[in-house]
C-alpha cells in the first residue's frame, strides 16, 4: 500500500475526510481527481503534496473540536509523512 493510500485511509477511517476528492482537494491542494490518478499511474506523493498534507494535519491536530481518536490517526499520520520526506528526500524538519 502507498503512503498517499495509508495517508488517506488514515484521515478517512476516522471521519476527518469524506471521499477521495476531498482528500485531494483540502489535504494535497491539488484537483479533486489527483487521488485516482496517483493510484492508475502508480505514483505516490510527491514532497509538495507531502508538505501540504502535513501542514493541514498540523493544522487540524491543534483544533479544539478535534476527538481522541481523530487527534492519534493524524499524529499517525504526520509521523508516516515526516518519515517519508526524511528518509526519501532528505528533508529534515518542517516548519
Amino acid at each position: 500500500m502507498t503512503l498517499v493510500e495509508q495517508t488517506y485511509l488514515g484521515l478517512h477511517s476516522v471521519g476527518l475526510v469524506k471521499s477521495r476528492e476531498a482528500f485531494s482537494t483540502q489535504y494535497v491542494s491539488k484537483n479533486p481527481n489527483w487521488y485516482s490518478y496517483q493510484l492508475h499511474v502508480g505514483r505516490d506523493l510527491s514532497v509538495l503534496a507531502a508538505a501540504h498534507c502535513l501542514r493541514k494535519i498540523s493544522k487540524l491536530s491543534n483544533a479544539d473540536n478535534i476527538q481522541p481518536m481523530q487527534r492519534h490517526s493524524l499524529s499517525r499520520v504526520s509521523l508516516l509523512l515526516s518519515a517519508y520526506l526524511r528518509e526519501q528526500h532528505l528533508v529534515l524538519a518542517y516548519a
